[in-house]
């Protein structure tokens, strides 16, 4: 079974040229996409150390915590994926346990998800797309699948990864001639000493000398040696060997550890002088070259150990599945509720009112945001999908009016202009920046392009325009009765936000907010936001009739807040806590356009009259 140990790493050098090459774009993107939120990564045997590297790589980018797990622990144990981002790294993209961890993060909700495999075509890569806030990186690595244990996938995905997080990646430089294997021949205990950037190659070098039974191992960074785990080495000397992992951010506190080693204590050091993921690299590799050497010590092939039929059948038993108690709408309130108990009941009453009453709601136009919500983050100036632009087409004809609500200006009527048939914009109506300026599709003078009119506003461009630090970070654009910061690049949105309220402070209390939508955040003044465009829709419909709003950022600070608290709303996304309002009613890990094109399709209309005809078998 498996290849060549030996074979495996002659073919690093060359992975690791293809893996500098290749295109890491969308796993830029959602690095960017988790810049404020915690990250898990789950990955299993060799995958485990790359998604511990993903653990560090988050952490020392964004300052966030991070940690790396297994598929059992997010399928057994709530694991709060759905206020997290996601890393699975798997070389196949087939083993049932990262499928199944991949369908937990659907269950959960998980607002962004990203997989590295290094098979072009593979199940994981089916799976996520369907979900549209998943991005796989897949393509074929020119070693072709590994032996045994994983290593030029390995060095591939962590080198994919540390690039994603914008790190360069120097070669190793690894010192194959000091690697022996001769002081292995009669101990079978390995105590590995790691810190920093060498602890995921503590997690490889534990996978790799239990997997192929060449020894036990335990791990212990240096500090945490010293509670306790040096007892083992002091007892146990005859039949253990230290490796240590020594990077430049840990090799003072290495030094001062092994120097207090008795001398009979056999140690064997791997040193980098690279720092950063590039350390971790070059450590690995010369972890490989020990695996080997130890290997032909014992004669043994690494990447050809004999597999009993038991073990064949252990990693082909099906992991346990994540199948939800509660209705997606209802545990979506619950996520969003500030009770650290919610009441489940009282939202399950709240969701059965609710959908009584917009069916029995006479609907006379849709209130609906545009980015997030007609059109995803990545495609906002891409126009509309031909399925959404179909549905929307289909209720202008019948007589509903359309209104968009959106912080963008005219790209937006532009992008209209050119997907809907100009006999129907006559019902088309735009509420620019938020919805502070409002009129019709067709009216090419809108929206205005001066600089803020009111004096708030015109205060509040003063204080941002002088915060040198944010001018460099970010573009400050502004308009009549808003401001737009767009981060120029990963900036952390909800950091970002919270620096703005700070410069503005000296306005407390003059009416001066902030709402963030998916990539940028607005300033806006004391007069109404989006609601606006609600009632200009109810006196072009007179009454009778009412409007249904659908957005995608329903809880504050979010830029749909307000527009959600309509009595007939629904969310594509985020939802609030709100027990009559801002219902999210799409499948599980349906989202966005997607979700969006569901609810037109339920709105069912004739004569300029519409009802809301969603079936409760819809919601899972």
């Amino acid at each position: 079974m498996g290849k060549a140990f030996a074979s495996e790493l002659a073919a690093l050098e060359d992975t690791l040229a293809w893996a500098l090459t290749r295109d890491v774009t969308g796993l830029q993107k959602f690095v960017a996409d988790v810049a404020d939120r915690p990250l898990v990564a789950i990955g299993s045997g060799g995958s485990s150390t790359a998604c511990h590297l993903a653990a560090l790589l988050h952490r020392t980018r964004h300052r966030r915590p991070a940690h790396f797990t297994t598929p059992l622990d997010v399928l057994s144990i709530p694991a709060g994926l759905h206020r997290a981002g996601v890393f699975l790294a798997s070389a196949s993209g087939k083993n049932k346990d990262v499928l199944a961890a991949f369908d937990a993060c659907i269950a959960d909700e998980a607002p962004a998800v990203a997989a590295i495999t290094l098979r072009a075509e593979n199940p994981l890569k089916d799976a996520a797309s369907s979900f549209a806030r998943a991005r796989v990186f897949a393509a074929d690595a020119p070693a072709g699948k590994d032996g045994f244990l994983a290593t030029n996938s390995l060095v591939a995905t962590c080198t994919l990864i540390a690039r994603a997080y914008g790190f360069e990646v120097a070669p190793p430089k690894t010192r194959r001639r000091s690697l022996t294997g001769a002081i292995f021949e009669n101990r079978h205990m390995v105590q590995i000493l790691h810190g920093g950037w060498g602890s995921p190659v503590a997690t490889d070098l534990e996978s790799k000398l239990n997997e192929s039974a060449l020894a036990a191992a335990q791990l212990a960074d240096y500090r945490n040696f010293g509670h306790g785990r040096h007892l083992w080495l002091a007892n146990r000397s005859a039949e253990t060997v230290v490796v240590a992992l020594v990077t430049p951010g840990t090799a003072a506190i290495a030094d001062s550890t092994l120097k207090l080693f008795p001398k009979s204590i056999p140690v064997v050091r791997l040193d980098t002088t690279l720092d950063g993921p590039s350390g971790t690299i070059d450590l690995l590799v010369q972890a490989f070259h020990l695996v080997d050497r130890i290997g032909e010590t014992r004669a043994q092939d690494p990447g050809r150990p004999h597999v009993p039929e038991f073990g064949r059948k252990l990693y082909r038993l099906t992991p346990p599945r994540v199948r939800p108690t509660i209705d997606a709408p209802i545990e979506r309130k619950l996520w969003a509720s500030p009770e650290g108990v919610a009441n489940i009941k009282t939202f399950q009453q709240g969701l059965k009112q609710f959908l009584a009453r917009a069916r029995a709601t006479t609907i006379g136009a849709l209130a609906l945001d545009y980015d997030g919500t007609l059109c995803t983050k990545d495609g906002r100036f891409d126009g509309l999908r031909e399925d959404v632009v179909i549905e929307c087409s289909r209720l202008l004809k019948a007589g509903i009016h359309l209104g968009i609500a959106t912080g963008r200006g005219k790209s937006v009527r532009e992008e209209l202009q050119k997907a809907l048939d100009r006999k129907l914009w006559a019902r088309v109506h735009i509420g620019y920046y938020n919805g502070t300026d409002i009129g019709a599709l067709g009216d090419n003078n809108l929206p205005a392009r001066d600089e803020p009119n009111d004096e708030v506003l015109k205060r509040a461009q003063a204080l941002l325009s002088a915060d040198g630090w944010l001018t460099a970070a970010a573009k400050v654009d502004p308009r009549p009765r808003q401001i737009t910061v767009e981060p120029r690049g990963a900036t952390r949105t909800d950091a970002l936000a919270a620096h703005v309220m700070a410069r503005l402070a000296p306005l407390d209390g003059e009416g001066v907010r902030v709402v963030v939508s998916s990539h940028s955040l607005d300033v806006l003044g004391p007069t109404r936001g989006k609601g606006s465009l609600v009632s200009w829709l109810r006196e072009q419909i007179g009454d009778g009739r009412d409007v249904l709003c659908i957005g995608d950022r329903g809880a504050w600070p979010g830029n749909d807040y307000a527009l959600l608290a309509e009595p007939m709303s629904l969310s594509v996304d985020e939802v609030s806590s709100l027990n009559d309002a801002c219902w999210n009613l799409a499948p599980r890990g349906i989202s966005g356009p997607d979700a969006t094109l569901l609810y037109l399709r339920a709105v069912k209309a004739r004569g300029g009259i519409g009802t809301f005809s969603w079936k409760e078998s819809s919601v899972p």
